[in-house]
This record gives structure tokens, sequence and C-alpha cells, in this order.
């Protein structure tokens, strides 16, 4: 289709899915991963974003077509936070000028199914106002994985919903969706799996309408959409694909 696709998180899991699936349709993909990439860069810091956009803008000069950030994932610090949130906002906005001279710009960030779970959300407000220092100064000491996960990616989510409606990004045409996973099995997902008490908590979880193992794949061709022309309509729209997980654990109450 001879668009250009930045991907980060691009070297494995849904980040490697994604990248195969824009290529199968003729995209020329940007890889941004830690090492080993197109791009490396350590979006954990402000110092690795800055260095990312750079290098970025240096391999297309002209315009990209499409973000997708899978950059991201576990970990037990506060610069889980910051790969999280900030390196998702702070890199689809720093592209938001080159995105603006495509003729049909599209963006993909990730959330999660974890987001329909109570949040801590004095994080999630603080990371929404971007003051980075103060979340490195009152969180840095902190190792609590799961919340902040769920909270960064409700930030995620929250700010994509914000920013997906306003002129500054629908007057150049810029559709901001995200993609929510459940269970998907991935390299990581399977190492976690191979201990029996974090097997049990992962499948009840993860509740399923059908007893199938979701794979990146999946997860990838869902991206290529959203991140292609033909995804005229959706904007704000946050995309669960986790086999009715979200479904079945919130029913029909956000009705």
């Amino acid at each position: 289709m001879d668009r250009i696709a930045v991907v980060t998180g691009a070297l494995s899991g849904l980040g490697e899915a994604t990248c195969a699936a824009l290529e199968a349709d003729g995209d020329r993909v940007i890889r941004v991963d830690i090492a080993n990439s197109d791009v490396n860069a350590d979006l954990a810091t402000p110092e690795g974003r800055q260095d990312a956009l750079r290098r970025i803008a240096e391999l297309a000069p002209d315009r990209i077509d499409a973000v997708v950030t899978w950059a991201g994932g576990g970990g037990e610090t506060v610069a889980m936070l910051c790969v999280n949130y900030f390196g998702t906002t702070d890199i689809v906005d720093g592209l938001r000028p080159l995105l603006a001279r495509s003729a049909a710009p599209r963006v993909v960030v990730t959330s999660s199914r974890m987001t329909i779970e109570p949040a801590d959300e004095t994080l999630v407000d603080l990371l929404l106002t971007h003051d980075e220092a103060r979340i490195v100064a009152d969180y840095g000491d902190e190792q609590v994985p799961l919340s902040y996960y769920v909270a960064a990616k409700t930030a995620v989510a929250r700010w994509m919903r914000r920013n997906s409606i306003l002129p500054v990004w629908n007057e150049a045409g810029i559709r901001i969706n995200a993609i929510a996973p459940g269970f998907i099995e991935t390299q990581r997902t399977r190492t976690g799996m191979e201990d029996a008490a974090a097997a049990k908590w992962m499948i009840e979880a993860h509740p399923q309408a059908e007893d199938i193992r979701s794979q990146p794949s999946e997860i990838g061709v869902l991206a290529r959409f959203l991140a292609s022309p033909e995804n005229s309509l959706l904007i704000g729209q946050c995309i669960f694909a986790d086999r009715g997980t979200e479904a079945i654990l919130r029913g029909d109450r956000i009705w």
C-alpha cells in the first residue's frame, strides 16, 4: 500500500506480529525497540523518547502514515509506568506533525482488558497531568507491578478518548483508537504460565467465551485494519480483543 508505519515494541510478541501483518499488506515498517531495531531507544526515559522521535524523523522525513504503540508490558518499577504511558503518549504526540502529512493517518495505542479492574485513580490522574518528574519521585521506590500496569493502561485509554475527538487531531484526519488485548499466547505469557500459581491466576482473570488460546497474529491483523485507510469510521474506540473476557466480566451495564 506504500504506507509508512512506526511500530514500537516491534521485536517480540504483539509488536512483531503487527509488523508482519503490515508488511504483508505492503507497508514499510519502522521498528522501534530497546535494541537490534531500526530505532533503538529506551522509551521509559524522556531522553530515549526524544532520541526515538529524532531518529524516526530522519528515517521518514516526509510523512508517517500510521503509528502502533506496543512498547510496554510488565515490570516492577516506575519504569514500567513510564514506558507504558509516556512511551505511548509522547511518541504519538511527537509524531503528530509527520502524521498530519499523510492522506490517511492512523494511530493505534495499547490498552488492556485489565482496565476494567479498579485502578489507582490518584496515579491515573497524575499520569494524565503528564508530570513525569513527580511520578518518578512519588512512585520510584515502590514495586507494585499489577497496580502500576492497570493504572498505566487505564491512563492510556483515557488519554486516547480525550485526544481522539480534539480538532488538533481530526482536522488532519488522524484517527486514534486502542486495542485492549485479553490473554494472548506470547513467549512472555508462556513463560509466566510455567508457574502453577501464576497460570491459575491468569486463567481465572481472563474467562473466555471459547476455550482457545489467542495468538499474536490475530491481534496483528486487527492492528493492521485499525492502522489502514479502510478504517474511516472508528474514532476514540477501545477494542477489547479478548474472546469475550470483557463481556463476561462487565456484562451489559456499560450502556
